[in-house]
């Protein structure tokens, strides 16, 4: 039996490797995964109260009735905490079924690992919060990330987004998937970098995307 330590699997990677893959049950998984949850939820909706990526709604300040104005920051309060939680449950599980696919080992371990890289990503966007408050730092000039080389480098906005995905934090996260899936799985560790670093590429390529496209003018 191994109990679910997020902060000791995060920090200890080296030694709970080993005991996850040597464990017959996995007791705490599904309640530390909805707790990480409701946490990236509430990370979100603070992140929308202070109001970091709503600046189309300031744009149209004065277009709009005070009314008007606060329904429309309210709706997108309650969109981002629900994008939140959707955005928990797809940086939990969509790693651990797309490793769980190359393996024989229980779907739970490797949600079990993605509960120990989830801590790392709400913290970068716990970060992000003053960045963004204090210092006026969109995403793509976080100092933590290559959006700031890639604006010197391209007028390209795609590209710019995309690099701008790829922070220190989600190197971070990355290392710890390689360790653990490496142990897990005992396939090559080319193989192993190569998956873990094909998901998160996917990630990152999404979120691009999403960022490229300016929904509000669609809607």
């Amino acid at each position: 039996m191994n109990r679910i330590h997020v902060l000791r699997g995060l920090f200890y990677p080296d030694l709970y490797t080993y005991k996850l893959r040597d464990s017959e049950y996995v007791p705490g998984v599904w309640k530390n995964t909805a707790m990480l949850v409701l946490l990236s939820g509430l990370i979100f909706g603070i992140s929308a109260y202070f109001g970091i990526g709503s600046e189309y709604l300031s744009k149209n300040l004065t277009a709009v009735s005070r009314e008007n104005y606060e329904l429309h920051k309210l709706l997108f309060m309650i969109g981002q905490l629900i994008w939140g939680l959707f955005y928990g449950i797809a940086m939990i599980f969509i790693p651990a079924l797309f490793f769980w696919t190359f393996s024989d080992i229980e779907l739970k371990k490797f949600v079990t690992v993605q509960l120990y890289v989830m801590p790392v990503l709400l913290l970068e966007k716990v970060i992000n919060i003053p960045l963004a408050t204090e210092l006026g730092l969109i995403k793509t000039s976080s100092p933590f990330s290559l959006g700031v080389i890639a604006q010197y480098i391209t007028n390209n906005d795609f590209i710019i987004y995309f690099l701008a995905a790829i922070t220190l934090f989600k190197i971070w996260a990355i290392f710890i998937e390689y360790k653990y899936i490496k142990m897990l799985t005992g396939k090559r560790p080319g193989i192993v970098l190569l998956l873990v670093i094909g998901i998160n590429l996917i990630f990152w390529l999404f979120s691009a995307l999403f960022s490229f496209i300016q929904f509000e003018k669609i809607l």
